[in-house]
């Protein structure tokens, strides 16, 4: 062998080792197509009941499933705020909406709506009254969307608080608004005399 030969050897061996490293090796240039996944209906012992498949969370728009209509998901018909709440209203979401302002919004508006808290004393623009003009007079639409996106100094609540929430704290700050202003004489019989109880 000459010294060429020889020189070039070393790199031979190192080309042959490799080729056979590469051929030996298993590529798998269809894992998109064979992924480790179980399917639907396929035992697993990864959960407790032993089943691949799980319900959904709640709140979970299933893809190619509608929304709700932009009335109810925006707050907007046809361009303008909906003027009332376009969900139906009862007595537990009114509740349901009394609980969760008084989580997210009492802190600065207030726990009776007129915006006079401690924090709203901080604040470089103080938050508005909820209970008297102007806000008291604007559509369910404008509340659900300052809710929803914003308003102000004020952040989106829209995390916090779901499409039913947000309707539900509306509800509330109708009611909390005429609850400020309703005469004695519109109250049904058993709440005017109970009402006149508590007066000097």
């Amino acid at each position: 062998m000459s010294a060429q030969t020889l020189q070039r050897l070393p790199l031979a061996l190192v080309a042959a080792l490799a080729l056979f490293a590469v051929g030996a090796c298993d590529i798998d240039f269809n894992r998109m197509y064979e992924q480790d996944r179980a399917d639907p209906f396929e035992p697993t012992p990864h959960f407790a009941d032993g089943m691949v498949m799980r319900t959904p969370p709640p709140g979970t728009v299933a893809r190619g499933r509608p929304l709700p209509p932009p009335a109810i998901r925006a707050g907007v018909r046809e361009g303008a705020d909906v003027a009332r709440v376009p969900v139906p209203v009862s007595a537990e979401m009114v509740r349901r909406g009394q609980n969760r302002y008084d989580i997210f919004c009492a802190p600065c508006h207030g726990v009776d709506g007129a915006g006079a808290t401690q924090v709203a004393e901080q604040m470089p623009r103080p938050p508005p009254a909820l209970v008297s003009a102007p806000v008291r007079d604007y559509p369910a639409g404008r509340v659900y969307r300052a809710i929803t996106d914003g308003y102000g100094l004020m952040r989106s609540y829209a995390v916090e608080l779901d499409i039913d929430d947000r309707w539900a704290v509306v509800a509330y700050v109708q009611a909390l608004a005429l609850s400020r202003e309703i005469a004695l004489d519109a109250l049904p019989p058993a709440l005017q005399t109970e009402a006149r109880s508590w007066l000097p």
